[in-house]
């Protein structure tokens, strides 16, 4: 096996890994996203129970 070929295993398995940190990453925000929304609308529910609880305290 001549250098160049030797060479270019690592450079090519290097190429796969930061693609595959890329596509975890990428994975990684999108649930970000879903999570931020899920929190959001638990944030808002959770108020309106508040609301509805103190309504009946009164």
């Amino acid at each position: 096996m001549n250098l160049r070929k030797r060479h270019l295993r690592p450079l090519e398995a290097a190429k796969e890994c930061r693609r595959r940190k890329k596509e975890y990453i990428k994975c990684l925000e999108s649930r970000v996203a879903v999570l931020e929304v899920q929190n959001q609308k638990l944030i808002e529910e959770l108020e309106t129970l508040k609301d509805i609880c103190s309504s009946k305290a009164d």
